[in-house]
């Protein structure tokens, strides 16, 4: 089999007007065309629902086009771990742009580059960089059809891959869904269908390029809304996604929002017992808790690793030929699981809890309590 490209993550972001402006748009694609035409890389453009993202994303392509670039275009926001999926298992083309910022608040955007490693710096500093020949914007060009991608079905096959989705349809739960406005918006439902018992129902889900006037990630919002909405009713939890679909956040049925700590050992927990998956798992280091892992992760069998900053050895776990890593999260709530995915995947992660939950009869408190019992509480 042959190996899974391995992707570095480059970004520029800037506030509208101030930073990101068409000029510093102009001249950071024209470098990359550079890039990209030494490589011989092809390369897929996409967007999320931030303002004008359609637009520029659409120029990047014909700039693309223009310049001999074999390029692909995607017509429809959409998260981060779709573009990835594209790249890595699909090998769809060699590189990613994508017009972005991330989960940064409404009045930013920016580009995001996800490519092989190279010496080259993608994303350079704004003053190395050569001004472009050619003025903006490029006439549209007219034979866009034949290159758009359609990145939504492939990624829920591999998702009901993964998923035990007759499960989750034979299941009574209730799930509120918080796509927070972004490009997450209907991923879940859709996973899910119409044809089951189990309903999920989404808030703000109209995806706006204001995120609903909050910052578009879990960790950063009070969700009060969304845990108003699981208190008040019958419902079994409530899931956020950010808009980047790389974080999410996890209410409870009594709308007290979850540690994500807890969380990822629970799905680890659920890994080793349903799937026989052995590995680490990485979590944050927290110093006002009070929780001891030891002697749970040995009667998992898998190893506990608690660090101050887990970003960088989920990576270095990730990239090693031999992957071990079995679960991995970041304080922010990016949560990637190693057997699945080479990055935080919010989506993935979400669908896996609903399962774990409908096979528990709805009964996430009393798994959390559970859990409690032989760690301690976070």
């Amino acid at each position: 089999m042959s190996q899974r490209p391995r992707l570095h993550r480059h970004y520029w972001e800037g506030i509208y007007s101030a930073n990101f402006t068409l000029d510093r748009i102009q001249q950071r694609i024209h470098h990359l065309v550079d890039v990209l035409n030494a490589h011989h890389w092809s390369c897929l453009v996409a967007y999320d629902t931030r303002f004008m993202g359609r637009q520029f994303a659409h120029y990047v392509y014909d700039v693309l086009h223009i310049s001999g670039v074999e390029a692909h275009f995607c017509p429809t926001p959409v998260p981060i771990p779709f573009v990835e999926l594209a790249l890595v298992d699909q090998r769809l083309a060699d590189c990613a742009i994508v017009i972005s910022a991330g989960n940064r608040p409404h009045w930013y955007n920016g580009i995001t580059v996800l490519a092989p490693p190279v010496d080259e710096q993608l994303m350079p500093e704004q003053h190395v960089l050569d001004p472009p020949q050619s003025i903006f914007p490029f006439p549209p060009v007219s034979d866009m059809l034949g290159t758009e991608a359609d990145l939504h079905t492939p990624y829920f096959d591999v998702v009901h891959s993964i998923i035990d989705i007759e499960l989750i349809r034979r299941s009574t739960l209730t799930v509120f869904i918080d796509p927070m406005s972004g490009s997450t918006s209907g991923a879940i439902p859709a996973l899910i269908g119409d044809s089951g018992q189990t309903k999920a129902i989404e808030i703000n889900r109209e995806m706006d390029p204001l995120f609903s006037r909050q910052i578009p990630h879990p960790a950063e919002a009070e969700l009060n809304r969304l845990r108003k909405l699981v208190r008040d009713s019958d419902s079994h939890m409530g899931i956020a996604l950010s808009a980047d679909g790389r974080a999410i956040g996890v209410v409870d049925t009594n709308g007290e929002r979850k540690s994500l700590l807890e969380v990822t050992l629970l799905l680890s927990q659920y890994l080793v017992r349903q799937y026989r998956q052995k590995g680490v798992v990485v979590i944050p280091q927290c110093a006002d808790t009070a929780i001891d892992v030891d002697e749970w992760a040995q009667n998992l069998g898998i190893t506990v690793e608690a660090l101050a900053d887990p970003s960088q050895r989920i990576i270095d776990l990730l990239n090693n030929d031999r992957n071990k890593l079995l679960a991995g999260v970041t304080p922010t709530g990016a949560l990637t699981l190693g057997r699945y995915s080479d990055s935080p995947d919010a989506i993935l992660a979400a669908m896996l809890l609903i399962e774990m939950t409908a096979r528990s009869g709805g009964k996430l408190h009393t798994l959390l309590d559970d859990l409690h019992e032989k760690i301690g509480s976070a």
